[in-house]
């Protein structure tokens, strides 16, 4: 350990506490006003409080991870990391801005609003599936997982029939995502070369037969000449298919599952639908979809009194920020009536959730759908699964639920 780093509170990836509750882990951190946690497995530290991770985002001298997080594992290659280093989630401009404008030509507020019937009529559907199956629901991976995979899927212009291959390969690359042993490993590297092979040949469908759809747009999206390329076009779709389900799917499952634990905020949003875009806002803010970021540092430097060497890896904790006291009001508190809602759940700068205001559309359509056609809403047994672990991406593993 960094000598610099004896004096701060310790939070182990390895094992299973801190993915499982975050922000239970982090508040005593809060209370005894560290700035910072040690994390053992990276030798390096992650950030807790709101300011400092709000700082962090916008530095220029902490730049996007890349691979790095993968590399420092052990994992240098393979179709995953190769996919990681192509996407634009990890790039630093010059690159990230080049690719930024691009897909901005076609992913435009027009195409994301288009998506709101899309999100309608998906939504209704998956309740009149729930009316079939008499009410019951495994909702996490029949119901929240499936709409905004539907939808992102029409969106770029995959057919219905292909969705849920869509959904296993995505499953492959979250799995991946996390501190990955060799068999998750080899499950993201097999999704990826699938997905390469099926993003290709729809692709050369395109080029071959423009359609009115999001894959047709980034294929002909340009700026002052500059067009993606084959790896780029690749590597964006399924990046647009992984986050533009996962993290949806998660907002949904734990939103829902916070309102079921929280009776009386889901009796407050039943009786004023206008709190629902709020409410999605809290829900963001209380279970970030992303529990963690990591940047790198291009110079030595020091953040909150915290030593910082030139190319070390840190760790912005998005849910320590959530949960900060200092900038939230009893932060441990479910609050669908919550005022100034700035989270950090979407990110801040130039890597701003590309896909924020599509996750926000379809957790309002969701919810309004719900409430729609289901005056309860509960558990269909005594049975609770419990959060993910080992996986930055924080959701429920399922949710068993009976609705009528």
């Amino acid at each position: 350990m960094n000598v610099a780093y004896d004096d701060l509170p310790v939070i182990d990836l390895a094992l299973p506490d801190w993915w499982r509750v975050p922000a239970e882990v982090t508040q005593p951190m809060h209370a005894a006003h560290a700035p910072a946690a040690y994390v053992p497995g990276f030798d390096t530290v992650t950030f807790l409080r709101y300011d400092d991770c709000l700082a962090g985002l916008t530095d220029p001298n902490l730049i996007a991870m890349g691979s790095r997080y993968f590399e420092m594992q052990g994992w240098t290659e393979g179709a995953f990391v190769d996919w990681i280093r192509l996407n634009v989630v990890m790039m630093n401009p010059p690159g990230h801005t080049r690719l930024r404008k691009l897909v901005n030509r076609a992913f435009t507020p027009r195409a994301v609003g288009e998506m709101l019937t899309v999100s309608q009529h998906v939504a209704s559907d998956l309740c009149d599936q729930v009316d079939t199956d008499n009410g019951i629901v495994e909702f996490v991976h029949d119901w929240a997982r499936i709409m905004p995979l539907r939808v992102v899927c029409r969106m770029i212009g995959i057919p219905f029939v292909d969705v849920d291959q869509m959904a296993d390969w995505a499953a492959g690359l979250t799995e991946a995502s996390g501190v990955a042993g060799p068999e998750a490993r080899e499950r993201g590297d097999a999704a990826m070369r699938s997905f390469n092979d099926y993003v290709s040949s729809m692709i050369a469908e395109r080029k071959a037969t423009p359609h009115n759809d999001l894959l047709t747009g980034l294929i002909n999206a340009e700026e002052a000449g500059d067009r993606l390329s084959q790896p780029e076009l690749v590597a964006m779709v399924v990046q647009l298919i992984f986050a533009g389900h996962e993290t949806t799917q998660n907002l949904l499952g734990n939103g829902l599952y916070r309102l079921l634990d929280n009776p009386d905020q889901l009796a407050m949003l039943r009786a004023d639908r206008s709190m629902i875009p709020n409410a999605v806002e809290e829900m963001l803010r209380y279970d970030p979809p992303i529990l963690f970021t990591s940047r790198i540092a291009v110079d030595a430097t020091e953040i909150a009194g915290v030593p910082i060497a030139a190319d070390q890896l840190v760790m912005l904790n998005l849910t320590a920020a959530n949960h900060d006291p200092a900038h939230f009001a009893d932060p441990s508190r479910f609050d669908v009536s919550r005022p100034d809602l700035r989270h950090l759940s979407f990110g801040h700068g130039v890597h701003f959730c590309l896909g924020a205001n599509l996750a926000r559309l379809e957790a309002e359509v969701a919810f309004n759908t719900l409430f729609d056609r289901y005056e309860t809403i509960e558990w269909a047994d005594d049975e609770r699964s419990d959060w993910t672990s080992y996986t930055p991406l924080r959701g429920r593993q399922q949710m068993r639920l009976r609705m009528r």
